[in-house]
This record gives C-alpha cells, structure tokens and sequence, in this order.
C-alpha cells in the first residue's frame, strides 16, 4: 500500500496548474493582437530550437510536482499480520545488593554469573514477554513486558551491584514485579527472584507482597544463590596512606532466609530453589524453563519504506536541467 505521511503538500499542485492555466490564456491573447493580410511577408517555418522552446517550461512544471510529490513523503507500507504465539509472561526479580558481589563463584561473582545464565535463560524463551526487576535498597523497573529479547538481555547485561543501595527489599521487588504483571492477559505469569539474602530493607512484607501475587494468580518461584559457610567479599577501600582506592577481601557468611522464600513460593504456588553453584543455578533455570504456555498474540507491526528519495532526485536533476537550458541553449532562441 503506498499512502502519503504529509498529504497537504499536494494542494500545491493547484499552484503549479494555476501556472500553466494563466500560461494558456495569456498566449491566447496574444495571438489575436497581430493581423497579418499576407503570410507571405513572415517566414512560416520555425527552427528545430524554436520548435523546442516549451521544453524548459514543461521541465520546470514536471520538476516542481515532483518536488511536492517528495514533500508530500510518499511510502510504501506493508502490514504484518498478527501471529499466534505460545508463551508465558515473566519478570525476572535480581538481587543488585552489595552481597551478590561475593565471589563464591570463582573465578566470577554471584551477580555475573546470575547475570549470565539470566541471559541465557531469556534467550531460550523465544515466545515469552520478558520484563526484568533489580533491587537493593529500592526495587527499580528496568525492562517491562515485552517481547524483545535483545533489548532485555542487552539491559541486563548493564546491570551492576550496587545500582539500587546496599540493601535487600525482597517485599518491594515482589510488588515491582507485581504491578507489571497485574495487567497482563496471559493465563500463566511468573515472578522468577533471585537473591543472596534476606529482606531487610522496604516497608512491604515479603509474605504480603506473595499474597498479592497470588491473588491476582502470579506464580513466584524463588532462588537463593550462593554457597553455604563463609564466602569471599571484595570491598573497595581508600589507602590511608597513598589515597589510592584499592580492593581488599573481607569474609561474609551466607544469609539466604530459605524459610521465607520457600513459604513465599509456596504461598504463589511456584518453588524454592537452592544454588550453591553456577551448575546449581543453572539447572534451576532450566527446570523453570519448563514451564506450563499458553497463547500470546504479538502485537500487528508494519515495514515502511520511505519512497520520496526517487521523486526528489529526479525533481532536483529536471528542475537544475531546465534552468541551465534556459538561460544557455535557449535563452535566444531564432525564428
């Protein structure tokens, strides 16, 4: 289908028809101001550059409607059809607090390596909505619903410990995560949490926070990532005597509260999961990634293809042409 993006421009072509119109009428008047009693006295024939001396008029006029035709932005639109697709909605809830950054995963961090097999995971689900939570102190939305997986992945990939505070608001990522699902019309919707610690931070309750879930049929399946015992924790600090800031190890035990999580995932109808490993959490995803689907709709999108180059070029060479022509070849033209 070609339409046109700005139409009023074509109204200038009555502009360009007054022209020819006016053209017409003037040489109509002309032609009877001179009575002849005899031919004989003029020459009837007309040189070949006489007989030619419309061309630049009629170049210009084709030039100008192509012109207007460029400005009127003519394209080519084809409308994709809406196809079936099977999938679920999921938000993926991961934990940025200063904790994740523990590297119990050697050679990697938990929130690298999280991170990671994340993105594999989303990558897998070809047909789902994906949308992506992070939180510490503070829950933040960083990707909603949505069918594109490049811009998820690429967005999680930024993701960094530490973005949302030092703190761990399970309750408010619950409700973040929530609130974007709340909406959807899927029949199957899935919170995936991925944290290290327990909740210590927001004024919502996790398990309120899971009852809301379930109340509007949200299934949270949670994960607590990283070992048990003391685990290495990087700290950024500044020498006191060089005022270099250098990273130093300190230890930290594993805090994951599993009894809360497990009565939050249970309370959804999802599962709690256990970590301890990247192969752990790996398998972890790979038991959700078996989830129950149910039909989606993509949303209808079109191709447009801009047209208004070729009508451009073209006006712009005829128009150039035909005020060059004029003012050399035919600027004097013999009887």
């Amino acid at each position: 289908m070609i339409r046109f993006e700005s139409p009023w421009w074509l109204l200038l072509a009555l502009a360009i028809a007054a022209r020819i119109a006016l053209l017409v009428v003037d040489r109509r008047r002309l032609a009877g101001v001179f009575g002849f009693s005899s031919f004989s006295l003029i020459s009837t024939r007309r040189s070949f550059r006489a007989a030619l001396s419309g061309i630049p008029f009629f170049l210009e006029t084709v030039a100008m409607l192509l012109l207007i035709v460029a400005l009127a932005r003519p394209q080519r639109v084809v409308r994709m059809s809406a196809t079936d697709r099977f999938g679920i909605d999921i938000v993926i809830a991961l934990d940025s607090s200063g904790s994740m950054a523990a590297e119990d995963f050697r050679p990697r961090n938990r929130f690298n390596v999280a991170k990671e097999l994340i993105g594999n995971f989303i990558h897998r689900r070809q047909d789902d909505r994906i949308g992506i939570v992070t939180f510490g102190v503070r829950a933040v939305t960083r990707v909603p619903i949505t069918f594109d997986r490049d811009v998820a992945e690429a967005i999680l990939d930024r993701s960094q410990v530490g973005e949302n505070g030092d703190g761990t608001a399970i309750g408010h990522a619950i409700a973040t995560a929530v609130n974007r699902l709340r909406t959807s019309k899927s029949r199957t919707r899935v919170i995936i949490l991925v944290t290290d610690g327990v909740n210590n931070s927001g004024s919502i309750d996790p398990l309120v926070a899971a009852q809301l879930a379930a109340k509007f049929g949200i299934k949270i399946y949670t994960i607590g990532v990283g070992s048990e015992g003391p685990v290495p924790l990087p700290v950024k600090r500044q020498n006191p005597f060089t005022g270099e800031i250098e990273t130093v190890y300190t230890t930290i035990r594993g805090e994951i509260d599993e009894r809360a999580l497990g009565q939050i995932a249970h309370t959804t109808g999802g599962e709690f999961f256990r970590a301890t490993d990247a192969l752990a959490m790996s398998d972890v995803l790979g038991r959700i990634d078996a989830l129950e689907k149910t039909r989606l709709t993509a949303p209808k999108t079109e191709k447009i293809d801009e047209l208004y180059s070729f009508p451009l070029g073209v006006g712009l060479a005829l128009l150039s042409f035909a005020l060059l022509a004029g003012e050399t070849w035919w600027m004097k033209v013999p009887a």
